[in-house]
């Protein structure tokens, strides 16, 4: 690994966050992006590939090769190894508390107790981090252009299609997502009173998702 670049969107987004949500819970949510990232980190390790920059930008976090990968299977691979790290944590937080006598209920019960009175409950914060990992994974599976699964749809559509089909099909589903997605944060914080974090997060989506738009 080359370096690390921390881009002026990561800090904002960061800032926004912290101002609208509890300290704690912002740090359960990195907590779920590190071994997020992590996951990324030790496929690439696996599959030999050299990791040049890791950059912190308005959409998250993206992980930049030194050469274009050998094939659409490894890319694949590669973006699969984040949300299936996720998938991990959420399983292991179940097991957790199938083991002692919870299930699923507790699981959400800990994870609101923690939401609505933030602390170093260790239940509560390996409920809410469970939750919040699941969380992550699915969403990095949304065929946007800047996700992991916006990776795996242009990859697979360019095996099959070829990669002129790949991008216009990656900038349509971008957009599209990326619409739906803002509008779901927009009614959380208006409706459901969800943190300007949500949204801060959404429009910054939004608008790399735009940026990638070259109107073909």
């Amino acid at each position: 690994m080359k370096k690390i670049k921390v881009g002026a969107g990561a800090i904002f987004v960061l800032a926004a966050t912290l101002i609208s949500d509890h300290a704690l819970i912002v740090a359960v949510y990195l907590l779920s992006a590190l071994f997020h990232e992590l996951g990324h980190l030790i496929s690439a390790r696996m599959l030999k590939i050299e990791v040049k920059e890791i950059r912190f930008g308005f959409s998250g976090v993206r992980i930049n090769t030194s050469e274009r990968l050998t094939s659409y299977k490894n890319e694949i691979v590669l973006a699969l190894s984040g949300p299936l790290s996720n998938f991990v944590v959420c399983l292991a937080v179940l097991a957790l508390f199938y083991l002692f006598g919870g299930g699923v209920e507790s699981i959400v019960s800990s994870a609101e107790g923690f939401l609505s009175e933030p602390s170093f409950d260790a239940w509560k914060v390996a409920a809410f981090w469970g939750l919040s990992s699941l969380l992550q994974g699915t969403m990095n599976l949304i065929p946007v252009k800047t996700f992991d699964g916006g990776r795996i749809f242009y990859c697979t559509l360019a095996h099959f299609c070829g990669e002129r089909v790949a991008e216009r099909g990656i900038e349509l589903t971008t957009v599209c997502a990326c619409l739906l997605l803002w509008t779901v944060a927009l009614y959380l914080m208006l409706r459901v009173s969800g943190g300007l974090g949500i949204y801060v997060f959404a429009a910054c989506i939004f608008v790399s998702g735009l940026k990638n738009w070259d109107g073909r």
